[in-house]
């Protein structure tokens, strides 16, 4: 026989309650690891800030050493040009 339309409403209001309960509280999960991803995200965002300030930072350093190498080349051969001329003059007459 058939059942009535109140008997299916009896037996589908329970399974309604249950996934509705069950949607919710996947909803609070998903809510909590969205959290957590966003707070992820900004501290891997601020780091990234981070790094990049230190990346220029450091390609500044290494065109200050590549100058300071260069001005130290010099400074070494304007040296030993002096000391040649040095020497000359002593051993001058």
């Amino acid at each position: 026989m058939p059942k009535n339309p109140i008997d299916k409403l009896e037996e589908l209001i329970p399974k309604l309650v249950d996934e509705t309960r069950q949607l919710r509280e996947d909803n609070q999960r998903l809510q909590k690891e969205l959290k957590v991803f966003r707070s992820d995200l900004e501290r891997a965002q601020k780091n990234g800030a981070s790094l990049q300030g230190k990346i220029e930072r450091l390609g500044k350093l290494e065109s200050a050493h590549k100058q300071l190498e260069k001005d130290q080349s010099k400074i070494r051969n304007t040296v030993k040009n002096l000391l040649a001329g040095i020497e000359k003059i002593g051993d001058a007459p």
